[in-house]
């Protein structure tokens, strides 16, 4: 199963949020559980990395913009998972796929 399998999971069961605005307050109001990022996405990365490190969010920079579009149907850079199982599962496979 990809990152992408399990991102669609918890997006088919309402547990993310995605876009910049979404993501920080997610962050900020302590839902997020984890937070991935695009690779390509821009310069105000760095609002948001700084938002999780401050708040004790783990984050990932995975994927490109347009396979988020061709995987999931959203153009959307920032992604926000809310539930804390599917956050260690897609966790637990980004390590499986950088090893």
């Amino acid at each position: 199963m990809t990152l992408f399998d399990l991102l669609g999971f918890a997006k088919k069961a309402n547990k993310t949020v995605c876009g910049m605005s979404n993501c920080l307050n997610a962050v900020i109001k302590k839902k997020a559980k984890l937070v991935i990022i695009a690779e390509d996405a821009g310069v105000s990365r760095k609002k948001l990395i700084n938002k999780c490190e401050l708040n004790g969010v783990p984050f990932i920079e995975f994927g490109t913009r347009e396979q988020f579009i061709d995987r999931l149907g959203c153009a959307a850079c920032y992604w926000a998972v809310l539930s804390e199982q599917m956050a260690e599962a897609i966790e637990r496979e980004f390590i499986k796929m950088k090893s």
